[in-house]
């Protein structure tokens, strides 16, 4: 995530006269978050819950139930596909046993996850908390004060023009997530994803652009590398990649703290996973948070599968532009190193599993 806007307690929790009269607001406070009814301050908030949407089973379910039974195993409620990710670093089996695994994940990498609340009411406790808007609640999100909370460092500020070089030709258009995203993919579809970005129902450029492959705007430009490269290794622009991750501890050690460094970069590379949605053999990359000692503050070799999974990843990188430098020209990109992952850019904490994605050089 990012840092939020560093905001006054009114404009956080004040709570507008408006909403007494919307859907949620006849419903009363005490019937969301609890407490007494009573005009002393004190007795008001005994046992008042601030985060009622925290429970997947409570107060939203008695209403959207439908919603909450697909949430409850939805990428943004578990983040199983990050958790899997990161897990697979280490020992898969030695986890359940492993007080310094639990350690590490609990307070640092499972502490991300969002709740009915933060998305619809709030902005995400970990960007900067309070109401978005006076109690209003949002059926489509505002993107600025939901998505770009957790994912601004790199898709979202990627996206919007914050992170990077320049933004999405598609935000500049005035679309957001939903434009392209899926429901499915904020609140579920029931299955469990094990795995970032290959849940089902994910956007793909040809829902919108097909004609540019198979109608009448097709060229051979795209026909030819339709299945040879993915659209963002010609359209997409430099991402962020993050380096020489570090959890430390903070004062109290009731949290892990994580720190790396930010690099602005482009790299094409061999597509790590080929799947049928995925067929491409070159595809743009991105390096993930990871380094073989960043677990070394809780205990010793606490990822033994650290040299077994590659640390640049698959990026469906969110900051396409019609043009960009590597289109330019056929010599822009063919035979051009500078923009394929290579051995230079490996670094000594890099995972031994990296050494496959470096291509030849078209």
């Amino acid at each position: 995530g990012v840092a939020g806007p560093q905001l006054e307690a009114i404009d956080k929790f004040l709570v507008s006269a408006e909403f007494s009269d919307s859907t949620h607001g006849q419903l009363g406070c005490i019937a969301c978050h609890g407490g007494e009814n009573s005009l002393d301050i004190g007795e008001a908030h005994n046992g008042m819950n601030p985060y009622p949407s925290g429970d997947i089973n409570g107060v939203c379910a008695s209403c959207h139930s439908g919603v909450t039974d697909t949430f409850e195993t939805s990428i943004h409620r578990n983040i199983q596909g990050m958790s899997n990710g990161l897990m697979a670093f280490t020992d898969f089996e030695s986890l359940p046993d492993s007080p310094e695994h639990e350690e590490a994940f609990g307070k640092n990498c499972f502490a991300c996850h969002a709740s009915c609340g933060e998305c619809h009411v709030s902005r995400p406790k970990g960007y900067s908390g309070g109401l978005i808007n006076q109690h209003e609640f949002f059926k489509t999100p505002p993107m600025e004060d939901t998505c770009f909370g957790c994912h601004g460092a790199r898709n979202a500020g990627e996206y919007m023009g914050t992170v990077g070089f320049s933004g999405d030709v598609h935000h500049e258009m005035g679309m957001d997530c939903m434009a392209c995203h899926d429901i499915d993919n904020f609140h579920g579809a029931g299955g469990e994803v094990t795995a970032n970005m290959y849940e089902e129902n994910l956007p793909s450029c040809l829902d919108c652009h097909e004609d540019f492959i198979k109608g009448a705007e097709a060229t051979s430009v795209h026909t030819d590398h339709v299945d040879t490269v993915s659209c963002q290794v010609c359209h997409a622009q430099a991402n962020s990649n993050c380096f020489e991750c570090h959890l430390d501890y903070n004062d109290d050690k009731t949290k892990l703290i994580g720190s790396s460094e930010t690099k602005i970069m482009f790299r094409i590379g061999l597509n790590p996973e080929i799947t049928e949605e995925r067929p491409y053999k070159y595809v743009t990359l991105r390096h993930i948070p990871t380094s073989e000692k960043m677990l070394d503050e809780i205990g010793d070799d606490l990822l033994p599968n650290y040299h077994e999974i590659s640390n640049w990843k698959y990026s469906p990188t969110h900051n396409i532009q019609k043009s960009t430098f590597q289109n330019e020209s056929c010599d822009a990109c063919h035979g051009n190193e500078n923009i394929f992952l290579q051995e230079k850019d490996l670094i000594d904490s890099d995972s031994k599993d990296n050494w496959r994605l470096i291509p030849p050089i078209p």
